[in-house]
């Protein structure tokens, strides 16, 4: 059985946090000997203030890093967050999200080695080599603080997909390339998930993210704390609280797939999770059109599936010029005409990192007219 604790968490504070951290790791069995350095992953998606719900609340890595220390245990902070991985931008990163706060309080650790190393990973579905940022192979475990967000590709974020940080900046890129497909990525997020092998996972919903996110969304206070040793099994829990079928859940969907999940097989403890779902959490619009998958001929399955697919639309009025959608975009579908990015949909597939990292929330995913109506 995958056992997942749940609790009612109202506000962001460290003393109480820890309070309910504790009692998981009693009801989990968690246990920490045997480690003497764990990094600690949150979600450090951009440079935003913790009350953006962008990232994961600085009280809640606080916590944690309080939790180790009264094991013995030294805590390593590492994120390679959206775009670029270089020391200047994991600085202006850190200080924003406060996480330079939290290392300056508790003496924990904050990571400015930009290197890399490749694990071999023969049992993986879509990688067999897995970039990974070097803090991963130089502590001896990983804990993963996700921030509970709506995502516009992969629908929800939480444990699993927060992993996809442990991989440097060029190599995310080239990913999103490669694994254009969402059933692809999906599985290519579970293969990190499987290598990287947290040995914690725990969830920010003390205020969550809905609608637009993963970071164009709308704060939205769930007053809720997940942990589990089981990361699938969190975002699972984490998806009924906000009223996520796992049809609807593309990472879930792939997980049960590949066997990696059963519902049966949790167990949840803590606080009762009926008085905590909510029935009103706000998704982003459907973006898949596979339900023309074998109807058409293939030429007009093409066809409609090109009118039909989202695509991003910039608001100029609201873009500042700074590039971060040029730099980031896997397929170079972005160019910078008198400082506004102009985008080529025939070259563009449909990731939405230019929606995920803009600082302004100066980029729209446009659906067509059956997904804002009939479908949404």
């Amino acid at each position: 059985m995958a056992k997942v604790a749940v609790f009612k968490c109202e506000d962001y504070n460290a003393g109480e946090i820890l309070k309910k951290l504790k009692l998981a790791c009693k009801m989990l069995n968690v246990d920490f000997s045997g480690k003497e350095r764990i990094l600690l992953k949150p979600n450090l998606l951009m440079r935003k203030k913790p009350e953006d719900a962008v990232t994961t609340h600085p009280e809640v890595v606080e916590a944690t890093v309080e939790l180790l220390k009264e094991s013995g245990l030294d805590a390593v902070l590492a994120d390679s967050p959206g775009g670029t991985y270089t020391k200047k931008r994991l600085e202006g990163i850190y200080a924003s999200t406060g996480m330079k706060g939290v290392c300056d309080r508790t003496g924990a650790l904050l990571n400015y080695d930009t290197s890399w190393y490749e694990l071999n990973f023969e049992q993986g579905r879509m990688l067999k080599r897995i970039p990974f940022i070097s803090p991963l192979r130089e502590c001896d475990g990983l804990i993963s603080l996700a921030k509970l967000k709506t995502h516009g590709m992969a629908v929800y974020t939480g444990a699993v997909k927060n992993l996809f940080g442990l991989i440097p900046g060029g190599q995310k890129i080239e990913l999103h390339f490669k694994m254009q497909q969402l059933d692809r990525f999906m599985d290519m997020l579970l293969d990190i998930y499987l290598a990287s092998r947290p040995m914690l996972s725990v969830i920010d919903g003390i205020v969550a993210m809905e609608g637009s996110g993963p970071s164009a969304g709308v704060p939205r206070k769930l007053g809720v704390l997940i942990v589990s040793q089981d990361g699938i099994a969190a975002d699972f829990v984490a998806s009924k609280i906000i009223g996520l079928k796992i049809n609807d859940f593309p990472l879930l969907k792939c997980a049960v797939n590949r066997g990696l999940f059963r519902e049966d097989e949790v167990e949840i403890v803590g606080d009762k999770l009926e008085e905590i779902m909510v029935k009103d959490f706000k998704f982003p619009g459907k973006k898949d059109v596979l339900f023309l998958k074998g109807l058409l001929p293939a030429w007009f399955e093409n066809y409609i599936k090109g009118w039909l697919t989202p695509k991003p639309v910039f608001i100029h009025k609201k873009c500042i010029g700074c590039r971060e959608c040029f730099n980031t975009c896997p397929a170079h579908a972005i160019m910078m005409l008198n400082k506004k990015p102009v985008v080529d949909l025939d070259r563009c597939i449909r990731c939405f990192c230019c929606h995920e990292l803009c600082p302004e929330k100066a980029i729209n995913i446009d659906r067509a007219f059956i997904f804002k109506t009939i479908l949404k």
